[in-house]
């Protein structure tokens, strides 16, 4: 019989290794904090969600999670950090449908859809229209008869271009043909603060932000743009209710470098999905008025492909 020769063995092990890289890393993963990059300023729904999500983190991942913020553009500076960085499952980004799958086919960044991976979605939440107690409507109805009577005098807040905010207003506008001028913000803490101080008149904000606002009386909700109303805030009506074809949710989920290995993708995925069902964590959610809605890496990964799609379709990409 003929010896394997060095080649052959050389080969071998090659292949050994190759084969054994991932399981190994997933094995000592992680052995150091993970950062966890939030892409918006500090007040808004985004990095609410990401202070209760570090705050329980550790117990499910056996090492500290640290929230970043990284604000600026929208999104996109949070966004390109982490495209840019090292695909090792230790630098996380925060994401949402906006800077994930409508921005980059629009837009020209210095990222693609195709530079991240699905590592687990967190939650949804529609966006809930509001105003100020001293503003001259009381009802979606009235703000949208106020707006017509007075076209362009209707000043509202809103986050980033192609935003989340953005488009609930944009889509109003479509669907009853008025005017109305955004004043682009940043992000919803800023928002909130401009109309409470009466620089604006209106917001279509999450429910984490606007929540504790509306309980308090100091914002007045008109509608919530979702196809039923909240378990929070029942007695809101939705925008369909009222009259107007309004609907949009944003998710908030996790998303790591493209190549990042597929076993520390799938750890963290899991891990995430034991820190949605602790007890301290749902509670913390709730005092923000946020419910969770996960999806492991490959769910959310399959409904990403098809939101990116259906997006591209919609804006006319490619054609």
């Amino acid at each position: 019989m003929n010896k394997p020769s060095s080649l052959k063995l050389g080969l071998l092990a090659v292949a050994a290794a190759v084969g054994f890289a991932q399981p190994a890393m997933a094995e000592t993963f992680p052995d150091k904090p993970i950062r966890f990059v939030t892409p918006y300023p500090a007040g808004g729904s985004h990095s609410l969600h990401a202070g209760v999500i570090t705050t329980t983190a550790e117990e499910f991942f056996g090492q500290p999670m640290i929230s970043i913020v990284r604000a600026g553009g929208g999104g996109v500076v949070a966004a390109s950090e982490v495209a840019r960085g090292k695909a090792d499952g230790y630098t996380l980004l925060f994401g949402d449908p906006t800077i994930n799958s409508l921005r980059p086919q629009i837009e020209k960044l210095p990222y693609t859809v195709d530079d991240f991976v699905a590592v687990a979605r967190i939650n949804y939440a529609p966006a809930i229209f509001v105003t100020a107690p001293a503003q001259p409507f009381k009802t979606i109805k009235e703000m949208v008869e106020w707006a017509r009577a007075n076209p362009d005098k209707l000043v509202h807040s809103s986050d980033n271009k192609n935003g989340f905010t953005y488009t609930v207003f944009e889509l109003l506008k479509a669907r009853t043909g008025i005017t109305m001028r955004g004043v682009e913000l940043g992000g919803g803490g800023p928002a909130v603060t401009q109309l409470l101080g009466g620089n604006t008149m209106a917001y279509a904000g999450d429910p984490s932000v606007v929540g504790e606002h509306i309980k308090g009386g100091t914002l007045v909700p008109l509608c919530v743009a979702d196809v039923e109303r909240l378990k929070a805030f029942p007695e809101v009506p939705t925008c369909r209710e009222e009259g107007y074809d309004v609907s949009f949710q944003f998710w908030r989920g996790v998303l790591a470098p493209k190549g990042t290995p597929e076993a520390v993708v799938k750890q963290l995925s899991d891990s995430f999905g034991k820190l949605v069902q602790d007890k301290g964590f749902l509670r913390l959610m709730g005092r923000i008025a946020s419910d969770v809605q996960y999806l492991d890496y490959e769910a959310f990964g399959a409904a990403l492909k098809e939101e990116q799609k259906a997006l591209a379709e919609a804006y006319g990409v490619g054609k």
